[in-house]
């Protein structure tokens, strides 16, 4: 029987756990004095290959503005760790990391799966994937509910 308490269980654990994913990023990202917005593009970059992205594509991804993608880029260009691929425009640009770029995204990469394994460790594979498949039911879901109730 689903009940307001159970919306309520589930708001509180996933505030609880994005919580404690920022101050973990915070904490790891300090040795390369970057944010957890500096640190998603990088490794959002760094999927994209020698392609790159653009500052909406970017945007998109990660659920950030533009300005605050432009204000990122701009940081992440100013610590070379990314340039601009192409002069096609302000948001058509497509950003590339730099070598210190892929390397600083290597090094974050390793210290994200570290995380990553501790935290699921004792968790059976199949439950991990029951879990991801339901939470993406339920975002979508309440992506849903937001058309219909607002």
């Amino acid at each position: 029987m689903l009940t307001t308490s159970r919306l309520a269980l589930f708001a509180g654990l996933i505030n609880r756990a994005s919580k404690s994913i920022q101050r973990l990023k915070a904490a790891k990202m300090k040795r390369y004095d970057l944010s957890a917005a500096h640190t998603a593009c990088l490794c959002r970059l760094a999927e994209a290959g020698e392609a790159g992205l653009t500052q909406s594509e970017l945007a998109g991804l990660e659920g950030m503005d533009r300005a605050q993608v432009c204000r990122v880029l701009g940081e992440l260009q100013s610590r070379n760790y990314a340039l601009p691929a192409a002069q096609d425009g302000r948001y058509k640009k497509r950003y590339c990391l730099t070598s210190a770029g892929r390397k600083a995204a290597g090094e974050i990469d390793g210290l994200i799966l570290s995380i990553n394994r501790f935290v699921s460790g004792c968790i059976p594979e199949e439950d991990i994937e029951v879990f991801y498949r339901t939470l993406t039911r339920i975002a979508e879901n309440l992506e849903r509910a937001e058309a219909e109730f607002l």
